[in-house]
């Protein structure tokens, strides 16, 4: 397994507690990918250097967690399908830092 970041933009009408709500629906639908969730950070409310999908400002939420290379383009695939989520990024973290 590899450790990869994700960041998460979703709408600007997320505060805490839905955010964890959305996380743990997140990690069950992941969990069929073997995905684990290493460490949350809820950002909270930030406003965007651009307008996403007409919105000013947004809910950011950044995860590091351990997945299998092979299931990455299937996470990013299930990602697509997420109605809330205005952006997302997903990273392998050892190849970032060697460069």
């Amino acid at each position: 397994m590899k450790t990869y970041e994700l960041l998460l933009i979703l709408a600007p009408n997320f505060d805490d507690s839905s955010a964890t709500r959305f996380l743990k629906d997140l990690e069950s639908t992941l969990s069929k990918f073997n995905v684990k969730f290493d460490d949350v950070n809820l950002k909270g409310k930030q406003t965007l250097a651009y307008p996403i999908k007409d919105k000013k400002s947004s809910f950011q939420i950044i995860l590091k967690l351990s997945a299998e290379p092979s299931d990455v383009s299937a996470i990013k695939d299930r990602m697509k399908l997420v109605e809330d989520l205005l952006r997302f990024e997903i990273y392998n973290v050892q190849e970032v830092l060697a460069s």
